[in-house]
């Protein structure tokens, strides 16, 4: 990552300060004055504001003082955190015969304490400050406490786990009303018994000169689950099963550290795919990607000769079709033709996509896809929230879409879905999260 350099306006800085100090000792920096670096607020529609200007501290200090605010905020963080890491291991524990073997807590520190090896020095150092806050000395999930391990897994959830479903669409060129694209995404996730990832709903944006980005996750977190970079590329994560083995995590990175990197680093979608579909990770997943001209999704099937980008004009496997042109959906299968794919069709999967088909094709009929078709495309419930037998893409089932978006690539307009906790909508109340491109200094 490229480091930028403060040295002037930190000597300012410090001279003014000097001026204001008695006494002749070294000036410390407050609590509260650091807090102007990292502010958090909650919000009516449901969900946590954060703000945090990595351009004027260390990554350490960023993890620290993110961690600091979130507790002086959200009392109750540890608590929410702790119990959702619990649910989903109980759960994990409930299937055991269906995934093969025991999934716990400690297998998934080991495979955590391996991936962090392998991510950026930058974001362990994040990881490292937020440890020196959520830092108690016993992992025993359901004690309503965080300890560093358990603040880690909870950073790699998606790396040592599998815990969303998700789906998505797009209309770019000549079938969107703007002529750029319009991009949906539902984030579906487990339900759990407390709900708590629902309560911890959160839109962070990280101000880091040309590397900015608005990320769309759960609180506490470093990754983007789905978000946005100031060169207006977008990437949101679904996952996609092959029934493939848990590999070997000594060499392996996080995909989700790595859809960061590719936000900061990356000026168009082409080089945030190119970066992404040569590493190597744990997980087979998608990577629903948007820029202001078009929408694609990169198959990232490891090790399959097929992983890469797939277009809407793109070779599908037999018996799958899609042709409608500047248009695309996902759901949580590969579709290109030569990648690897589940021995058996999914009814979740194939009735989703199918809706996506009949529902853009249906939009289209009546004239080009603007932001309120979209909704109607990504919010789509069918008859019942569930995916079989209605075919719903937003989903109010035992894997709810906790989170549904609806984005204008050229504006940066941002609305969302947020699901409340303890309550399961049938249908998206979106509300206006960006009404315009939130890195210009007027939106924020």
């Amino acid at each position: 990552m490229k480091k930028k350099q403060h040295l002037v306006v930190l000597c300012l800085l410090c001279i003014t300060v000097g001026l204001f100090t008695l006494g002749c000792q070294p000036q410390q920096t407050t609590e509260d004055a650091k807090s102007g670096l990292v502010t958090l607020e909650r919000r009516d529609e449901g969900y946590f504001y954060g703000e945090i200007d990595l351009s004027q501290m260390t990554h350490t200090q960023m993890g620290e003082e993110y961690a600091k605010t979130i507790v002086a905020v959200f009392p109750d963080y540890e608590q929410h955190v702790d119990s959702m890491l619990k649910d989903q291991f109980d759960l994990l524990a409930a299937a055991k015969e269906k995934i093969g073997y025991d999934l716990n807590f400690e297998l998934c520190t080991t495979r955590a304490t391996d991936i962090q090896r392998n991510i950026q020095t930058e974001y362990q150092e994040e990881i490292a400050g937020m440890q020196t806050v959520f830092a108690y000395d016993q992992d025993v999930l359901g004690d309503g406490k965080l300890s560093q391990n358990e603040l880690l897994v909870y950073q790699l959830f998606g790396d040592v786990m599998r815990p969303t479903q998700c789906s998505g669409a797009a209309a770019f060129g000549d079938a969107s009303a703007t002529g750029t694209t319009i991009v949906g995404r539902n984030l579906d996730w487990d339900l759990l018994q407390h709900d708590d990832a629902s309560a911890m709903h959160t839109v962070l944006y990280i101000k880091d000169g040309d590397q900015s980005m608005v990320m769309f996750n759960i609180l506490g977190s470093l990754v983007p689950i789905s978000g946005y970079s100031d060169d207006k590329v977008f990437v949101a994560s679904l996952d996609a099963e092959t029934l493939a083995p848990y590999p070997d995590t000594n060499d392996k990175r996080s995909y989700f550290f790595d859809f960061r990197e590719a936000l900061a680093n990356s000026k168009t979608l082409e080089e945030a795919a190119a970066y992404l579909s040569t590493e190597t990770y744990t997980m087979n997943h998608l990577v629903l990607m948007a820029d202001e001209d078009k929408a694609q999704v990169l198959e990232n099937n490891i090790g399959s000769p097929g992983r890469g980008l797939r277009s809407w004009d793109s070779t599908l496997q037999p018996g799958m079709t899609w042709g409608i042109k500047d248009t695309i959906a996902t759901v949580n299968d590969f579709r290109l033709a030569g990648n690897y794919a589940t021995p058996d069709d999914d009814p979740i999967d194939d009735l989703r996509f199918e809706s996506f088909r009949n529902n853009i094709t249906t939009a289209l009929a009546a004239g080009k896809i603007d932001v309120a078709k979209m909704k109607e495309i990504v919010g789509y419930s069918g008859t019942d929230g569930k995916p079989v037998p209605s075919g719903a893409v937003f989903r109010s089932d035992h894997i709810p879409s906790i989170q549904s978006m609806v984005i204008r690539m050229d504006t940066l307009e941002t609305w969302i879905a947020f699901k409340p906790s303890g309550a399961n909508p049938l249908t998206p109340t979106y509300a206006e999260i960006f009404a315009k491109n939130p890195f210009t200094e007027e939106q924020n």
